[in-house]
Formats: C-alpha cells, structure tokens, sequence
C-alpha cells in the first residue's frame, strides 16, 4: 500500500518536472526566434545602405532650410515611421547589465571610491557633513558640503573611454576620428597631462558589452605617448576602427555602463576625472533611460562631479525609418546631466576633435563640486586653511577654477551648501 503511494507520488513528480521543462523550453525557443527576427529584419535593410539613403546634403543640421528625413515630402518618402518595426531593443535581454557581474566583474572587490566624496586630484579625501545648516527660509533645510583635493603641478588625472559605434554605417567616421586625432591630443601633449583611455563599441549583443576593444587599455597611456609618439598615434587611428560588422541597434550608454563596471576596479583611478566620449550616428536605443545609466556609473565615483560624457553624434530630431533610428537626445540628456558637450558628427572633424580636446584637457585645473550649492555666491574656497579669493565658480560644469593655480601640493577645501 505505501509502495503505490510513493509510486503516484513519484509520477506527479515527473509530470509537473516535464512541464516546467516543457515550458522552460518554450521560453528558450521564443528568445531564439525573437532574436532571429531582429537579425532578419537588420539583413532586410543593411545598415549601411539605409544610412547611404538618409545621408543626402539635405540632412545637415546647419542648414538654415533642414528638414528631419521623416518631415520631408518632396521625394515622396512619407513620415519616416510608417514601418517601424518594434522599439529597436529586441535583442536585449537585461536592463543594461546583462552580462556584467555589476561589480565590477572578475576580481574586483570593491569599488575604492564608495567612501570618498572625491576630488578630481590625486589623493582628496573629502568630507561631507550631513548635519542640516538650516536657511533663511523656514521650509528649506540645507546641508553644509566640504569637499578637499591635493593640487598636482600637472593638474589632475583623466580617464578617457572611447564608445565608438560599430554599425555598417560607420567606417568613414572611424577613419575621420584616427587621421584628426592629432587635434584632440595637442593640448594633452603641451599640458603634460597624466591620461589613460579605453576603446569600446555601442554593440552590447550576445557578450560583446562594455568589452575592451583589443588591447587599448595598454597602448593608449600618456606613457606610451611620451615614449613614442608617433607610434601612439598609430595605435590610436587603428583601435578606434573597430569595425562596422556590429550590431545594429547602437547601445553606447548601456556599453559605457557595462564597461565600468567590469573595469572600475581594474583601471578606472579614484582620483582621475573620468570622460565618456560617445561616437555614433544613429541615436542610443539603450534599455534605460540616461539617468538610470549615469546613477550605477556614478557608484564607482564618490564625487560624482569627476564624470563627464561627451557626444559626436548625429544631431537631427529623433525618427524612425524601419530598423533606422536617427536622433541624439539621449546622448545630448548624458552629456547634460555631467556637464559635458554634444558635437555634429557631420562637421569638420579636426575643429571638432580640437574644441573636445580642449575642453577635456581643461578639467584637469578644475575642482569639481560632489553637489550642486544652493548658491554659489556662498561658496568659500581655502588653501592650506587660508581663505583664497582668486577663483571662479562655472556652474554648467558645477567645478570651481583658480585664475593663479595653487603650489603643488597645496591642501585646497571648498565649503558650501546644497
């Protein structure tokens, strides 16, 4: 009798066990299937192609009588959406760290910066005080913020991240960026700036996110460059062509957010400002909003003021053409919530690369704020515990600059409210 009771109850087990695998299989195969959609629709309309059709003299954001392609009705085109075929993230199967380990991947045990309220120096340590100063007005309650660096004769350290699109579309502007690298460099080789970068792509399929574009992370140091410049710049113009095979749906901030995490324990410095440059002409089809992907790579930065990004897009209105996504105002929403820059990928190259290079090289004589003050006329700067009044407050950058530079090695203390 109990030998038939544990028989059916061993067969209820097997039913219920074939079930789940019968629909975890189920599941499987629909992923599959939805990914052999988006790699069937990309195949209907290679990229490349597309973008040839959409890359007419009309699209020029500088011309006074523009029109966005989806606005045109000379040739007869329509509205640009009519066939849109879904929201271009098909293929996506997390929420922009799918395949990071989201601590920053491999062997990394913390993120050293959790504790530090940073400082865009060397060896800041910072300190805010949370308790409430209180205000003048009875319904606001303020908090005092002390924020401390160490002044570097050669200012602070930079951390540069190339996101570079490598859709079909692409080849040309990968050149461009290689043969006028030279204008980005110039002020960091007369600065003598302490500088490293990374190359990755906007393609996040499969396990391609956030990974390391051949060895960039060795060859493009300020090291390597004082060594032998020549063949630094070599090695640059060759890592930033990173192909036009990748996926079609560019997303460049998820990448930038994948990269850091895997990276932050590994190469990303504490003290050192960290720069995103986005390179792409097709708008971020990334999961989440920029927000969302700026707040998870602000953990690996306790001053949040030491992160920029940076944008060379493709500034048209955003619209959709099949599988085509124009627009930039999600890279141009990144780039205004650090304080950095958006510019034309359709522009001149070189004056575009000098005007970026000159203004990324110019945070290393910044300090940047870890909050926005409440106002900025009651900030107080201190050097060496003297009260410094020779500075200036910039607030698209929320960073204060010395007009004369304080000793190497000076102790430097901005106290505010936020």
């Amino acid at each position: 009798m109990k030998t038939r009771g544990v028989s059916k109850a061993l067969t209820i087990l097997s039913l219920l066990f074939l079930f789940g695998s019968c629909q975890e299989e189920e599941f499987l195969e629909k992923d599959h299937l939805d990914t052999l959609k988006d790699e069937y629709e990309r195949s209907q309309i290679p990229d490349d192609e597309a973008e040839q059709a959409w890359d007419d003299p009309e699209n020029n954001p500088d011309d006074p009588d523009y029109q966005p392609p989806g606005d045109r009705t000379d040739d007869g085109s329509g509205s640009g959406d009519d066939d849109s075929s879904g929201s271009g993230d098909n293929d996506s199967s997390g929420s922009g760290d799918d395949d990071s380990s989201g601590s920053g991947d491999d062997d990394s045990s913390g993120s050293g910066d959790d504790d530090s309220s940073g400082s865009g120096d060397d060896d800041s340590s910072g300190s805010g005080d949370d308790n409430g100063s209180g205000s003048d007005d009875p319904g606001v309650s303020y908090q005092d913020q002390i924020d401390t660096f160490t002044q570097r004769a050669t200012g602070s350290k930079l951390d540069i991240l190339w996101v570079i699109d490598n859709s079909g579309s692409m080849g040309d502007e990968q050149k461009a960026l290689g043969d006028n690298f030279e204008a980005f460099i110039k002020e960091f080789v007369e600065k003598d700036i302490d500088f490293q970068m990374a190359v990755t792509t906007t393609d996040t399929s499969r396990n391609n996110a956030g990974r390391e574009y051949k060895d960039s992370i060795a060859k493009l140091t300020s090291t390597k460059l004082k060594e032998n410049k020549s063949r630094f710049m070599q090695d640059f113009a060759e890592m930033v062509k990173v192909g036009t095979r990748g996926s079609g749906y560019e997303k460049g901030i998820k990448a930038s957010e994948v990269f850091t995490d895997r990276f932050q324990n590994k190469w990303m410095r504490d003290d050192a400002y960290y720069a995103i440059v986005y390179v792409s002409d097709e708008e971020d089809q990334s999961e989440k909003d920029p927000e969302a992907h700026f707040k998870q790579i602000s953990k690996w930065k306790g001053n949040q003021g030491l992160i920029k990004a940076y944008s060379i897009v493709d500034m048209v209105p955003s619209s959709r053409r099949g599988a085509i996504t124009r627009g930039y105002e999600r890279y141009n929403e990144m780039s205004v919530l650090t304080g950095g820059s958006v510019a034309s990928i359709k522009s001149d190259f070189h004056e575009t690369l000098l005007q970026m290079g000159e203004e990324i090289s110019s945070l290393t004589e910044q300090f940047p704020l870890s909050q926005t003050p409440a106002d900025s006329a009651q900030i107080q700067v201190f050097v060496d515990g003297v009260e410094n009044f020779d500075w200036v407050y910039n607030s698209s950058s929320n960073s204060v600059k010395f007009n004369a530079a304080p000793a190497d090695g000076a102790e430097v203390s901005i106290e505010y409210e936020y």
